[in-house]
């Protein structure tokens, strides 16, 4: 049996398109963390017994009858050979060191049984966001095509973007706005479930908007948590504004959400129970809870009204961002009045 090197290792865990790509890489710049300096995905489900076409494309989900000695083995050996510092180099670590290592990918979401048996130790790092913004971000990772997870998925009409819960052939036909509400749900519905399984000194919550507005005490947090200090390096990364993720598709903005206005109105209501759950994890860690009301869409000024009137919707390729700056493609919004 391979050699369990890794001390309490830190998962990262969130719904896709919660920023938790951007926790990682600013987290991962500690100099006491190592990482693989990316996703998980090819590592885990690349390890026999573990491809989801193997298991019929069920879902992402592991649990703990899927962690068996040879599994963990394997993963133990393949983040071995695969670990970075954090300058990304590539590092040699022997099977008696004591390494903290820094993982996080949405589809843990599903897994944290699995992970729970094959670590042990683990401690996991729960990011939440608003729902609002959270789910416009689902809709539009789906729209972009840059998050296709499996093409042409068995018994779904196209692409699958993101993760794969339980029951998503359930969906079919579906508008996009029940699907990404469907994958924002079970995502946190499933973290809560398993993380409830768990003492409360091995995870801890988060939220997105404390990380960019309080990104240097919110870090310093999350440090602590993990037992680990506050370096010179992360201390650095602190001390300017956020660069934006890798994943990133536009620039962030304030209520970028509207943009989804109607669609994200339409399964408000269905979301509740999952955000009254987060929201009970928050008032139990003395956090500010996530806004559970809706939002009248505001009226557009004159000047807006006017601004937008003058945009010229002529000789536009129905691929392209639409010019009204809704960030869907042509195709999708004013193309359909055309």
């Amino acid at each position: 049996m391979i050699k369990n090197c890794f001390d309490r290792p830190i998962f990262i865990l969130s719904a896709p398109r919660s920023g938790s790509t951007l926790l990682y890489e600013v987290l991962s710049k500690n100099s006491h963390l190592l990482s693989i300096g990316g996703e998980s995905h090819a590592i885990i489900e690349s390890t026999p017994g573990l491809n989801i076409a193997a298991r019929n494309f069920e879902s992402n989900a592991l649990g703990a009858k899927d962690a068996t000695p040879k599994v963990a083995d394997t993963l133990y050996k393949k983040f071995r050979q695969n670990l970075k510092s954090s300058k990304g180099n590539l590092i040699d670590v022997n099977i008696s060191d004591r390494i903290r290592f820094l993982e996080k990918t949405p589809k843990n979401s599903l897994r944290i049984e699995f992970l729970n048996h094959i670590f042990p130790d683990a401690l996991f790092i729960y990011l939440v966001r608003d729902p609002k913004d959270n789910i416009s971000s689902i809709m539009q990772a789906w729209r972009s095509n840059r998050f296709i997870t499996y093409p042409r998925l068995p018994g779904w009409n196209g692409d699958w973007s993101l993760l794969l819960p339980n029951n998503w052939n359930r969906l079919i036909g579906e508008p996009l706005q029940n699907i990404a509400a469907f994958q924002w749900c079970e995502a946190n519905d499933s973290i809560i479930k398993s993380l409830s399984q768990l003492p409360n000194e091995r995870w801890s919550i988060v939220k997105y908007e404390d990380l960019i507005s309080h990104t240097s005490t919110t870090l310093k947090a999350i440090c602590q948590f993990c037992q680990i200090p506050f370096d010179e390096q992360l201390e650095f990364a602190c001390s300017k504004p956020l660069p934006h993720s890798q994943y990133t598709l536009s620039v962030p903005k304030k209520d970028k959400w509207l943009s989804n206005y109607t669609e994200i109105e339409s399964i408000w209501k269905n979301i509740q129970p999952s955000l009254k759950n987060i929201n009970t994890q928050l008032k139990s860690a003395n956090k500010k809870l996530l806004s559970d009301e809706w939002q009248e869409q505001p009226v557009l000024s004159t000047h807006s009204e006017n601004k937008k009137a003058s945009v010229s919707y002529n000789n536009i390729s129905r691929n392209m961002s639409c010019p009204c700056g809704s960030n869907k493609r042509f195709k999708h919004c004013h193309g359909q009045l055309n």
